[in-house]
């Protein structure tokens, strides 16, 4: 399974552009960010050309589905819980 295309996500980009703001964080390549030196969130292209972004936490990887096109209240539970996860990195 493949990372999942940068053009594929334009409909994240407000909130990919928010997470490259956040302390700590970099983008090593497009779509894929650290946080102090540790993977913390990707975007994969799984079975049926769904999107799935992963985030790492204290607990371990997570796995969130993102249908396209996200609803506002997908996209605002997707913050809260990278939000969340970064501030245990």
């Amino acid at each position: 399974m493949g990372h999942c295309p940068p053009e594929l996500l334009d409909d994240l980009a407000d909130l990919i552009a928010e997470v490259r703001a956040w302390a700590g964080v970099i983008e090593k390549k497009p779509a894929v960010f650290y946080v102090r030196g540790r993977p913390f969130l990707h975007f994969h292209l799984v079975e049926g050309g769904r999107r799935r972004a992963d985030v790492q936490g204290r607990t371990g990887w997570a796995q969130f589905d993102l249908p396209r096109p996200m609803s506002a209240t997908r996209r605002r539970a997707l913050r809260r819980e990278l939000r969340a996860r970064h501030g245990e990195t």
